[in-house]
């Protein structure tokens, strides 16, 4: 049993060890990121030709379009049929390509868009279509414009946090929150929530997290915030961020699970221990029942041979 104790201690050591190695470094800086078109001019006549630089896209191929109405209502205020789909460069510098700029069959305000085939990257570019009508703006955009995902981490840092960790006390986790601007607006006033519980119903740690500020088009803003849950750290976890004020609200989850090494371990000796000490005093009351059985025997024979003695001395 001692040898089983000594070997528990020694693999929570260990693991509190491995977790100060794993231990990552606090929350980072606010991170705006995402791609970008860029005209050579944004004042032009339909049928001129414009030079195209696009930055930060990923992928093999992009779809240039121009669009009206600010392409509130998605393609259908695009000239698709005019679109020009381009090639990206491999080696990841700047795309630079002339393209011709085709009026759509809405009025302006008008812009570049460029995106990929799924909508997962976008950039914008404003311009001024000369001798085209300009009206009102009508509808709102086709896609949601928010985009929004959320991934915690385990992070305890320093010796007593991962001690407190590998026994299932409170733990540390970096929790990595962006929010991606999927419109072809720019959005301003966006505010997030978030928190932490066993479901998704039980809110009991809240997130503190920052105002992401302005968004351009296609830009994706990151975060990460460290984040502490209570005692006892044990099970699934799951972990919610709403973003809203642009649009509908958006919400992303993610659930983590916790099964502390030295609480486990601790456990299994004290379930260990428990059964050694019952298996113990069973063994003993066999022990003690065995004895108590042969005092009987030898009892009984002893009477046995005193009836054959008295039998004896009768018959003489």
């Amino acid at each position: 049993m001692r040898r089983a104790i000594r070997l528990a201690a020694a693999v929570v050591v260990a693991a509190m060890t491995c977790g100060m190695h794993g231990a990552t470094a606090g929350a980072q800086d606010d991170a705006i990121s995402g791609p970008t078109v860029t005209l050579d001019r944004h004042s032009m006549r339909p049928g001129e030709r414009v030079l195209v630089t696009l930055d930060g896209f990923r992928g093999n191929a992009v779809t240039l379009s121009v669009c009206g109405n600010q392409a509130r209502r998605g393609s259908v205020d695009c000239n698709m049929a005019a679109s020009e789909g381009i090639r990206l460069d491999r080696d990841g510098t700047s795309t630079l390509t002339e393209v011709p700029i085709e009026a759509p069959d809405t009025t302006c305000p008008c812009l570049v868009r460029v995106s990929t085939k799924t909508f997962d990257q976008l950039a914008v570019a404003p311009i001024e279509l000369i001798g085209h009508p300009v009206g009102p703006i009508v509808g709102s955009s086709a896609l949601t414009p928010l985009e929004v995902s959320v991934s915690a981490r385990r992070a305890p840092h320093g010796l007593i946090a991962n001690v407190r960790s590998a026994l299932g006390g409170p733990t540390a986790y970096d929790v990595t929150v962006s929010v991606r601007n999927r419109s072809t607006e720019r959005l301003e006033h966006i505010v997030l929530a978030g928190a932490a519980g066993r479901s998704r119903d039980d809110d009991s740690t809240a997130l503190e997290l920052p105002v992401p500020g302005p968004l351009d088009p296609g830009q994706t803003w990151e975060q990460v915030v460290r984040s502490e849950l209570p005692a006892p750290v044990l099970g699934g976890f799951v972990w919610e961020v709403t973003a809203s004020g642009a649009g509908p609200s958006v919400t992303a989850s993610d659930t983590t699970r916790s099964w502390p090494l030295g609480f486990v371990l601790l456990v299994l000796v004290f379930l260990g221990t428990v059964g050694a000490i019952v298996w113990r005093r069973i063994a003993r009351h066999r022990a003690l029942d065995a004895d108590d059985d042969a005092e009987d025997m030898d009892g009984h024979s002893g009477e046995r041979r005193d009836e054959v003695d008295a039998d004896r001395l009768v018959v003489v």
